[in-house]
């Protein structure tokens, strides 16, 4: 008999497997002929693309987690880790800034699948004008392009750039902002400045407008939550609190539902998957499962609530034994569930109940926020005691400790703590903790904070210099 745990793994590579073979005639249809251009014609087939179950190929834990403080990687022991020194992995354990990683990074399997859906969203906004099909679809799969192409490169420039500062966005280096399906022309990386604008001219009101009202538990497409949430996270990291603000309580209005774990209290499983109402749209990691294989930091296992469902419940989730077993530090925790997928490059209503809270936070109804914070502990806390606060920076320091928690296995907490860092009340070095192996620091300035482009694009784009 297979075991349940390994079961739950084959059943969801299968789906996946599955999944990718529904697309493989559209995929197919994409190759590009020697002239740049590719065989979709028609609106139908146009839309196809927008039919897919988006996958960035990686897991933020695994990386992105390890810099801001959240996970010692996935499956690794770190004592190995730490012996390889000249490896990009041992760079970001040990924080060491001395490591050539972009010398390192010859591939990045995240930045390649960003820019691959860049593509496919820009054959639809190129060829959707001229194809043959309903016209009255047009202006909707326009707009969902659009607003898809801006969460991409949102991503790219959050990860691969400095943290937005007004003061210093038309001098520091942004991200290569593609509009176009031509595969031999130069792709420009433009200025922080110029980027942001050009994120921000994709999700605007109007677009927004144009989007379907809702696509209920069509998780994979973009409707009107969705685009309000994309403005709203986009405005919160440029630190335009009072403008996300909105766009945030709108994308809330529209898609409410959260998920309830305290279900997980009967039935001693936390079971979610990615059509769960919750997502205004699922964008996965790797594959579908997360956080499972995830190691915490001994500081965010420090952060779970008294009462959290899945420490308490889950019958094999944060595990301190498998923790240890596979880091060989104590206190680390490690999540092997196989039956849930949080939403891991996507948002979902808890998210934006975060952004609207903080939002409220900084513009001065510190009430009004701690009180989405709580509607979220609701949720994930038994017995949970509302969170009070006299004071912004107290409410902050609760708002962060409750996020951290709930964005585990997601890149929000590495852009949180990367933006927190630029801002004089919440800025703090990182801390890794690893028993006999020792305490590594990461100060707030350093440059590992920028992730490196890859060789495979640097080496044919003079333009594509590194952001640190």
């Amino acid at each position: 008999m297979i075991p349940k745990s390994i079961s739950h793994y084959f059943c969801a590579a299968t789906l996946w497997c599955c999944s990718a073979a529904a697309f493989m005639g559209c995929e197919d249809q994409l190759d590009i002929t020697p002239k740049g251009k590719v065989t979709l014609e028609t609106t139908a087939e146009l839309e196809l693309l927008l039919n897919q179950e988006y996958l960035l190929g990686d897991y933020p834990s695994d990386n992105l987690g390890i810099l801001c403080g959240e996970s010692v990687g996935m499956f690794d022991q770190v004592s190995a880790v730490l012996s390889q020194t000249n490896t990009v992995k041992y760079a970001l354990m040990a924080f060491d800034e001395a490591v050539d990683r972009a010398t390192l990074t010859t591939d990045d399997v995240r930045y390649n699948s960003i820019y691959k859906y860049v593509n496919y969203m820009n054959t639809i906004i190129e060829k959707l004008p001229d194809s043959s099909g309903d016209e009255s679809r047009k202006p909707a799969l326009l707009a969902e392009a659009r607003v898809m192409r801006a969460w991409f490169h949102f991503l790219c420039a959050a990860i691969y750039a400095r943290q937005y500062d007004e003061a210093t966005a038309d001098k520091d280096g942004g991200i290569a902002y593609v509009t176009s399906t031509e595969v031999t022309g130069q792709k420009t990386k433009l200025t922080l400045a110029e980027t942001y604008r050009c994120i921000l001219d994709d999700c605007t009101d109007e677009l927004i407008a144009q989007l379907p009202a809702d696509h209920g538990t069509q998780v994979m497409r973009g409707d009107r939550a969705w685009g309000n949430a994309v403005r709203a996270v986009v405005l919160l990291q440029m630190k335009r609190y009072a403008e996300a603000l909105p766009y945030a309580e709108e994308a809330i209005r529209l898609r409410p539902q959260m998920f309830d774990r305290s279900v997980i209290k009967e039935t001693g499983e936390w079971v979610q998957d990615e059509i769960s109402d919750n997502n205004l749209l699922y964008i996965g990691g790797a594959a579908r499962i997360a956080p499972t294989m995830e190691m915490l930091a001994l500081e965010t296992a420090e952060l779970f609530e008294a009462g959290d469902y899945v420490i308490n419940y889950e019958r094999t989730g944060w595990s301190l034994d498998y923790g240890k077993m596979y880091s060989g530090i104590d206190g680390v925790r490690m999540f092997m569930g196989w039956s849930t997928s949080c939403n891991v490059y996507g948002l979902t209503s808890e998210q934006l109940r975060y952004v609207a809270a903080e939002c409220l936070i900084r513009t001065g109804r510190v009430g009004e926020g701690l009180a989405l914070v709580n509607e979220v502990r609701q949720c994930r806390v038994e017995d949970c005691q509302p969170f009070a606060a006299a004071s912004e920076r107290e409410a902050m320091q609760l708002l962060q400790q409750a996020k951290f928690i709930e964005c585990l296995s997601t890149p929000f907490n590495f852009m949180d703590r990367k933006r927190w860092n630029t801002e004089a009340d919440y800025r703090r070095p990182v801390t890794h903790r690893l028993g006999s192996l020792g305490t590594y620091t990461l100060q707030p300035e350093s440059p590992l904070w920028v992730q490196p482009f890859p060789v495979n694009a640097v080496r044919y784009n003079p333009t594509l210099t590194q952001n640190y």
